[in-house]
């Protein structure tokens, strides 16, 4: 009888130990089968949260690696100027947009201008939001580089009449730019398309102390303006912000989008450069126009100005790209730079994943653990139980490594079958059981306030980044039973009860034939 026969007669002669043996390798089959069907599940999320976000990446100021810099050097902060960081140029910009990961990219110069004759459009019709009467209303404007706005291409906001930017009107020249303003704002203030209106930056003369700046419906009397910088916009289209039916109006969100992005208008950079400029030549000239001496403080400074800086936009080819562009794009930042993404609106389940994923690592690390252990010592103990059986063999001279086949041939039988059941049974049980840890453990942080987020780049440029909600999150929590993840654990499984054969080997090796049978 040839050793494959052998095994799977002793597996039908010994039932007993072979249920044993069965529900054994089951049970921890199962958990090891569970453990991996979690980790298999924050793959997948973390997948299905990537492909859903937008593939948006920009760059800002590192500023506690900047702070840690300067720590020690330049203690007083109020007599010592200290340098300026290194600044994001469009250099910079340029270079990182031409890496393959990359499908658009924009840079964006803000700025803000006044109007007396204009009023923001608000969500509830606060004709005095953004100045006192008397006083004037205060604009951002957002520069382009490009024909083609990001946030209209990503679905942020549509252009819903007129035309964004053509090629010609990002060129700089004239004095009179094209800009595209909100719907709301322009019924607000009874404007058409191919209106015209003016914007500035009003410079003041000093007070007696030096200040250029004040409050109050005096201090922008007609005398007290040194200078009205500004230039005409004709406006050539109107966008809206899509905001869906499940908006809440009374959510804080519906306030930012609707009543600060509304009066948001957006123009070629090239303006908000020519306007700044003007407006720092006649800050500077408004001094030979007064008595007043200009403070120490305003002619003190650093030796050489700083460039000025940019606003990025990225958007790549696939969200799946994210991490191969950041170790490509991050050798090519300034100083103390860094990359941002949107992946801050699945923060929350990101920590609740990393919990789970805790969690599942030592369950896997224990569970192989025990089976190395329990199995090694089952399989031990029944060996003994066939010293004569193992004894006769040798004395037959069968070779010792059909022997351990033969072993391993019983053991691996019955651990099939035992893992084939668990497989099914650990993905049921994880998934019911990671699903209502991942909800308890999300619902406890939105208990405890801690998706409190600060504002981001993005919404500063018009880019919201709200929190997914639970059921959001839950509903990207995909527990898959998929062939890489049941290989994945038979490859385990099996290589736990191989290993699990070692120590009985040593012990079939080890046998003297005439002992046994003595």
């Amino acid at each position: 009888m040839n050793f494959f026969k052998r095994a799977t007669t002793s597996i039908v002669r010994r039932p007993g130990k072979t249920v044993i043996l069965l529900l054994l390798v089951f049970i921890l089959g199962t958990v090891i089968a569970g453990a991996i069907s979690v980790e298999g599940a924050i793959s997948n999320t973390d997948a299905n949260l990537r492909r859903n976000m937008q593939p948006i990446v920009s760059i800002e100021m590192n500023h506690q690696d900047w702070a840690n810099t300067l720590e020690g050097e330049y203690f007083d902060w109020i007599t010592t100027f200290p340098p300026h960081p290194p600044a994001l140029t469009v250099d910079h910009v340029r270079a990182i947009g031409a890496l393959d990961y990359v499908g658009f990219y924009d840079y964006i110069i803000e700025g803000w201008l006044q109007s007396f004759d204009l009023s923001p459009y608000t969500a509830d019709g606060r004709t005095g939001f953004g100045g006192m009467d008397g006083e004037p209303r205060s604009f951002t404007l957002r520069g382009t580089s490009t024909h083609e706005l990001v946030q209209v291409e990503q679905g942020i906001m549509e252009v819903v009449q007129g035309r964004q930017f053509e090629e010609s009107e990002l060129v700089a020249g004239g004095d009179r730019s094209a800009i595209i303003v909100s719907e709301a704002f322009a019924n607000y203030n009874n404007l058409a398309l191919h209106s015209t209106i003016t914007l500035y930056h009003f410079v003041m003369f000093p007070d007696e102390d030096g200040e250029l700046w004040g409050w109050g419906t005096d201090w922008w009397a007609d005398d007290n303006i040194y200078a009205r910088v500004g230039m005409e916009f004709e406006i050539i289209g109107f966008y809206d912000i899509p905001l869906g039916p499940d908006v809440d109006e009374n959510h804080q969100d519906y306030w930012d989008r609707v009543t600060h992005v509304s009066s948001t208008m957006y123009v070629p950079n090239w303006a908000i450069e020519d306007v700044d400029a003007r407006r720092e030549a006649a800050l500077g000239s408004v001094w030979d126009a007064v008595d007043v001496e200009q403070p120490e403080w305003m002619t003190h400074g650093p030796e050489e100005a700083p460039e000025r800086s940019v606003t990025p936009l990225f958007r790549l080819e696939d969200p799946t790209y994210l991490d191969d562009f950041r170790a490509a794009a991050t050798p090519l930042l300034p100083d103390h730079h860094m990359l941002v993404d949107l992946s801050s609106t699945f923060d929350g389940i990101s920590s609740s994943m990393a919990t789970l994923q805790t969690i599942s690592d030592w369950i896997l690390y224990v569970s192989i653990g025990a089976t190395l252990l329990i199995l090694s010592l089952l399989i031990t103990l029944f060996l003994r139980d066939r010293r004569y059986e193992m004894g006769v063999y040798l004395a037959l001279g069968e070779k010792k490594g059909k022997i351990i086949t033969q072993i391993l041939m019983e053991v691996l039988v019955t651990s099939v079958v035992a893992i084939t059941l668990s497989v099914f049974v650990g993905h049921l049980l994880s998934s019911q059981m990671s699903r209502a840890m991942l909800i308890n453990q999300l619902q406890a942080e939105q208990s405890d306030d801690h998706w409190n987020r600060d504002w981001t780049i993005f919404d500063q440029i018009g880019i919201p980044t709200n929190q997914m909600s639970v059921d959001e999150m839950i509903d990207a929590f995909e527990v898959s039973l998929g062939i890489e993840t049941v290989g994945l654990f038979y490859i385990i499984g099996l290589g736990a009860v191989v290993l699990s054969t070692l120590v009985p080997v040593v012990y079939v090796v080890t046998l003297n034939p005439k002992k046994v049978l003595m």
